[in-house]
């Protein structure tokens, strides 16, 4: 923000701070204004654990605040010599915590509260510095530019990286991580690049005080975690509340957790690979095949978040501890265990593991016939359920009930076709196939397996593996099978919501989508596509929530970090897509589709260079070669150098005389130069030839140029986007 000098009032004879403003801080008249008529609000912010702002005011282009001068080191300073008795930790949190409530009760929030900013007099007692500063400021988050960030990204809670920190919660948080950091002398998240550290906030548990700090109370280790919650319903309603909490926890009132709303029981649980133990690479499909099922199951449950089958399978003989897992993933509980076949017998045993303390809540082990396996996975699903003091609802315990026996062979050759269809390889994708058509050949009234044999059509078809009318007219009629067999089968519901898309009958792919997630609540395809078919319909709030619910089933999926940063991309919030583009290159930065929408929102926020540098680097991880691409060509109309746009233009267009150049491509680039009319020659095009852009007719930035010309609707029209 600027320099910080000690001064001498001479008027009213005092010791004060000088905060002299960096150059640029306050950049015109009406800001600085502003800053003024705030200043003054603040300054009559008066508690003996907050600095005071005396005033405020400007010498030549030199803006400055006058402050109350604290003499005494930083707590920052202090815990630095390692963790502070927990006797301190309580005393000195009560009164931070007070003078905290006592501003937040002014309407004051600080926006900034970390440890460098709090200061111990010399009898000991804190004083919070530069309350309200960072809002005074309308400081920038790390949206945009991780690297760039005014405050202090450790101490910053979720919705403060998203720009939507209104709430005393949020300060609620920052606090949180003060208590962590004196008792512990470290921060939750510790990384040096900003990236990776903003990743951990947004998605990851922080460990657990007591794993840290042996001698914490378990009420202050609740406590903590509670102040650490993802989401601010999730934490202490005030700081008020963390205060009694904190004097509950130091009058050693037994039993009391230091959180009033705490809730014991267990809302959210990973279940890992389950092990192979017979060692034979060929029953892999088995073991996976039985976690992919066991995941399936728990999801159905709608009080209980399951990560999906992508995320779980990415600790597939992974050696890290539960705890760390379950951090990672941000959940309660683990499911673990192993899986073995034998002729037409099934074995697995399982073990349910709290991750608050790493202890195994239950245990056991189940003999089937291969016939009654699903009843088997109906089981371990009602057992966690009950040892996780889960209700049921009636529906969701006939659900479970009503398990047919299966035809063995047939449930074989399914497992093995779900196994090869998760590998996404041409090669895998071909023999899923031949495994699923086997299955129906032994049982054609398999169910699951014409929704699976759905599945596997759609991936040839987008792929293009198949020519796309042929493959999504067999997705078609297996769906459509899979229904009449079961008209309560998720999968087979999602699948159809599939091609309504492909069709651009978005009203009808939101049917079915919904209805998918009224029987299974916990699958995330169905949340992923529900949240597409929202944004192209316009309904940016409901395809946010859509896109965030299959994030938070998915946590570790680069592809659903990309499509919320499509969300919010489509609904012009830009500097929120960039966090999640920025995460998905977090996962994986070899994955081009990430920097390529990263570029394009940055070039939409007017950060030209780095746009360039994202562009280029997503070129080269898709193999392309050098010469002209549409978001380069869309760049440099952005940057108002048409001629480069437009030699680029004529180069790509030209190329369609020799490869697949996308014609909705050509259009939108015309839009962005300003070619009306050519834009539209070129969407007519694109409507001829069918292309997949068409989807994002109603929503796409690139498109704006064409809104107003009474052309626009009838094309919306002749699409069926109207």
């Amino acid at each position: 923000m600027g320099e910080v000098w000690k001064a001498h009032d001479a008027h009213l004879d005092r010791e004060v701070a000088v905060k002299v403003l960096a150059p640029g801080a306050l950049d015109d008249g009406p800001a600085r204004e502003r800053f003024r008529r705030e200043a003054h609000v603040l300054s009559r912010l008066s508690h003996p654990g907050v600095a005071t702002i005396f005033d405020f005011d400007t010498q030549g282009d030199t803006d400055f605040l006058v402050m109350e001068y604290v003499p005494g080191g930083t707590l920052e300073s202090r815990i630095s010599g390692g963790p502070l008795p927990i006797a301190d930790v309580l005393r000195l949190g009560i009164a931070i915590g007070e003078a905290l409530a006592d501003a937040h009760g002014r309407g004051f929030l600080h926006r900034d509260l970390k440890s460098a900013n709090v200061v111990l007099t010399d009898t000991g007692q804190p004083k919070i510095l530069d309350f309200g500063i960072a809002g005074l400021l309308h400081a920038p988050t790390a949206l945009t530019q991780a690297g760039a960030v005014m405050g202090s990204l450790p101490s910053m809670a979720p919705e403060q990286l998203l720009g939507e920190a209104d709430d005393v919660r949020t300060d609620v948080y920052a606090f949180g991580v003060l208590l962590f950091e004196m008792a512990t002398a470290r921060r939750p998240f510790v990384h040096e690049r900003n990236e990776a550290l903003m990743f951990e906030i947004l998605r990851n548990t922080p460990p657990r005080l007591r794993t840290l700090r042996q001698d914490a109370p378990g009420g202050l280790d609740a406590l903590v975690a509670a102040c650490l919650a993802k989401g601010p319903q999730q934490r202490p309603e005030s700081a008020s509340a963390v205060v009694e909490a904190l004097r509950r926890i130091a009058a050693g009132a037994r039993g009391d957790t230091g959180k009033p709303e705490a809730r014991e029981s267990l809302r959210s649980i990973a279940v890992l690979p389950l092990e192979n133990v017979s060692k034979d690479p060929a029953q892999e499909y088995f073991a996976d095949g039985m976690t992919e099922a066991l995941i399936g199951d728990l999801a159905r449950i709608k009080a209980l978040r399951v990560i999906s089958r992508t995320s779980a399978m990415k600790y597939k003989g992974v050696a890290k501890s539960l705890p760390e897992i379950a951090r990672e993933l941000d959940v309660d509980a683990i499911l673990e265990g192993s899986a073995l076949l034998l002729g037409n017998r099934v074995r697995i045993r399982v073990q349910l593991v709290s991750a608050r303390g790493d202890e195994t809540l239950w245990a056991d082990r189940y003999d089937r016939d291969l016939e009654d396996v699903l009843t088997l996975q109906s089981d371990v699903a009602e057992t966690v359920a009950r040892e996780i003091a889960l209700q049921l609802t009636p529906k969701e315990a006939a659900q479970l009930a009503q398990r047919p026996a299966v035809n063995a062979e047939a449930h074989v050759e399914f497992l093995k076709g779900r196994h090869l269809l998760a590998d996404a390889s041409p090669q895998a994708i071909g023999l899923a196939l031949k495994h699923l058509e086997h299955a129906l050949a032994v049982d054609p009234n398999f169910a699951p397996a014409w929704a699976a044999l759905a599945d596997v059509h759609l991936v040839r078809a987008g792929r293009g593996m198949a020519p796309p009318a042929e493959a999504n007219a067999a997705a078609a009629a297996a769906v459509n099978k899979a229904l009449a067999l079961d008209p309560n089968l998720a999968e087979a519901h999602a699948a159809m919501g599939q091609l309504f898309v492909h069709r651009r009958d978005l009203a009808g792919a939101i049917r079915s989508f919904e209805k998918a997630l009224e029987l299974n609540p916990g699958l995330p395809s169905a949340h992923f596509w529900l949240g597409r078919a929202y944004y192209c319909s316009e309904r940016h709030p409901e395809a946010q929530a859509a896109m965030l619910r299959a994030l938070s089933l998915d946590p570790r999926s680069m592809i659903i970090h990309t499509t919320v940063g499509d969300a919010y991309y489509y609904a012009r919030e830009f500097e929120k897509s960039v966090v999640y583009y920025r995460m998905a290159i977090e996962l994986d930065p070899r994955f081009d589709g990430a920097h390529t929408d990263l570029a394009r929102s940055l070039e939409a926020l007017g950060q030209f260079d780095e746009a360039f540098a994202q562009y280029e680097e997503g070129r080269k991880l898709a193999g392309g070669v050098a010469g002209p691409s549409f978001g380069l060509a869309h760049l440099a109309a952005s940057r108002g150098d048409t001629a480069e746009a437009r030699r680029m233009l004529e180069a790509l267009t030209a190329a369609r005389a020799t490869k697949v150049v996308s014609a909705w491509g050509i259009a939108a680039l015309h839009a962005s130069l300003g070619d009306v009319d050519d834009a539209f020659k070129w969407l007519d095009v694109a409507v001829a030839e069918g292309a997949t852009g068409l989807i994002f007719l109603r929503v796409h930035p690139r498109i704006d140029a064409l809104r107003a010309d009474p052309r626009f609707p009838a094309l919306l029209e002749r699409v069926g986007l109207a």
